[in-house]
């Protein structure tokens, strides 16, 4: 990509290659080093391949705290929403290891029989020293479970947040007891050495969260500047600042913004729609969901925010020369508009193309914006409405091949990066039907938070190397496992 669009470089970050390295050097490796001074000796392999797999399961729960910690670090050149999506689905893979640990125990004696497997079972989870154990595992049930399922629905997200948290570092805490005190394996000095730093790195990953974060979150000092209603569903939320230099961020990221003086773990993400030209203003477009979005137009000028951010790779670094596609549904239109301001801002001259849909046509605010800001440019839209379109300026119903084609016509589609930002079934169908109009899956860019559950062929694709990473973790911990008991 011309390095002019965006004038910035990539962000200082790990590569996604050594982000996996890393992954399974922390979660893999106290077993593998354990192993190295006979840590995971026994009479029969069932115990070996259990102590592995106990260990192994501990260390990716540990780790957990790591991925869900919002670190530039890690999610700066693979994005935030990837790394969430790895969370997620890391959490399932933990929890199968202590399946696997629990199951080996269970074949530890001769008698392998349902019946006798069955006693030991209950026996496990009644003794009063491996009650920790126990309890760790249930919590872990609990926290995927209401994750997947009650994350909002229930009770309010930041109430859900608090005790995800809660419940996550009682988890690792009785998880750790019960390995101290009931594993062989943590008498040995490599092993439990290595147990430690990753137990280290999880809580330091706390303290920053929980402490360092919420002071940083405001220093660059942003304030309410304006908050008004754009249309019956969107508002709009501008910030400004006197210490510009104190933040910087790349058209088509986020921030997660705390209103007020409270602590972070308050906060809610929200898409950038101003360029970085724009400093020292900072603008959002809030689709109201009914929670606290509702109360965004109410917000007084001087009000503190506190910005945590920027977050996000849905960015101009990830586009490739050629023509450049946009498909934005509803809310999504933000960072849509904040990376065509930064290519007006910098005048690329690459065609542009635009396809937006929303609820009703009054709810495409920025669609006036837009068509001043574009005047000149090889530019061309189609606006969509679920319902009241007029079938001129707004078309009625959803994306289909039609639209596509009509925007993609004169161009070569395989030489497109289209970006797609929206509801998930909006996306879903997006990519489906670029694809089919010969836009390569490698060029269709995304931000979403559910790569772990998507259906599309980038969150297919995204989804079979977050399995690859957990397939390389357990191969490591079984051939340990294996080879200590050779």
């Amino acid at each position: 990509m011309p390095e002019a669009i965006s004038g910035k470089r990539r962000p200082k970050a790990f590569s996604g290659g050594t982000l996996i390295v890393l992954y399974v050097a922390l979660t893999a490796g106290p077993v593998f080093l354990a192993s190295l001074s006979g840590g995971l000796q026994a009479a029969t392999i069932y115990p070996i391949l259990a102590r592995a797999t106990g260990v192994a399961a501990l260390a990716m729960f540990l780790m957990q705290f790591a991925t869900s910690g919002r670190f530039k670090t890690i999610s700066g050149r693979i994005g935030l929403d990837r790394t969430m999506g790895f969370h997620r689905l890391a959490a399932v893979g933990a929890m199968i290891m202590v399946v696997l640990h629990v199951f080996f125990f269970l074949f530890r004696g001769r008698d392998g029989s349902i019946a006798t497997m069955w006693e030991r079972l209950i026996i496990y989870m009644t003794r009063p020293d491996l009650l920790t154990g126990v309890i760790a595992a249930g919590l872990a049930l609990i926290l995927i479970l209401t994750g997947k399922y009650m994350r909002g629905r229930l009770i309010p997200y930041q109430w859900w947040r608090i005790l995800h948290g809660l419940m996550a570092i009682s988890l690792v805490v009785l998880g750790l007891q019960h390995a101290f005190t009931n594993a062989r394996f943590m008498a040995d000095p490599f092993g439990a050495s290595a147990i430690l730093a990753v137990s280290l790195l999880a809580f330091t990953s706390l303290v920053v969260v929980y402490a360092v974060r919420p002071v940083l979150a405001f220093r660059p000092g942003f304030t309410v500047a304006s908050a008004k209603v754009l249309s019956p569903s969107v508002a709009e939320l501008v910030l400004t600042t006197r210490t510009p230099e104190r933040f910087s961020f790349e058209a088509g990221q986020f921030a997660w913004l705390t209103v007020g003086r409270r602590h972070t773990v308050t906060d809610n993400p929200f898409s950038i729609a101003s360029a970085p030209s724009d400093l020292p203003q900072l603008r959002f477009l809030i689709r109201n969901a009914g929670d606290m979005t509702a109360n965004i137009v109410n917000l007084a000028p001087g009000m503190p925010v506190g910005v945590d951010g920027p977050h996000g790779s849905f960015t101009l670094h990830e586009a490739q020369n050629g023509p450049l596609f946009f498909l934005a549904g509803g809310i999504g239109i933000a960072p849509v508009l904040s990376l065509l301001r930064e290519l007006a801002a910098t005048h690329d001259k690459r065609p542009i193309r635009l396809l937006a849909g929303a609820r009703a046509p009054e709810d495409h605010v920025v669609r006036k914006e837009i068509t001043r800001m574009m005047e000149g440019r090889e530019f061309r839209a189609i606006y969509l409405a679920d319902s009241g379109a007029d079938g001129i300026d707004c078309e009625a119903g959803a994306c289909s091949p039609i639209h596509i084609t009509q925007l993609l016509e004169g161009l070569l589609p395989a030489q497109a990066t289209a970006y797609v930002c929206g509801p998930p079934p909006m996306m879903e169908s997006a990519v489906a039907l670029l694809i089919g109009a010969g836009v390569p899956v490698e060029r269709i860019v995304m931000e979403r938070f559910d790569f772990d559950a998507g259906n599309d062929a980038v969150c297919r694709g995204v989804r079979s190397r977050f399995i690859a990473i957990m397939a390389a973790v357990y191969a490591v911990v079984i051939s340990v496992g294996l080879i200590s008991a050779w």
